[in-house]
């Protein structure tokens, strides 16, 4: 497992056991639930979107 993926779960386990002891809408749970998420934007990029000639291509037309 690569050096981030061990960051990442490290942070979810801590993120799980405080909301378990603190409850799921607590200062401390929402707190690692935002610092998780921002860890996943940086870490995982997006899905590229497949490109596309232009807008007709994507329109359905009946």
């Amino acid at each position: 497992m690569k050096l981030v993926e061990l960051a990442v779960e490290k942070k979810r386990k801590q993120m799980i056991q405080t909301a378990f002891k603190t409850g799921l809408t607590s200062a401390e749970t929402v707190r690692l639930s935002q610092e998780l998420d921002e860890m996943l934007n940086v870490f995982i990029p997006p899905p590229s979107e497949e490109p596309s000639k232009n807008k007709k291509d994507r329109c359905i037309n009946f």
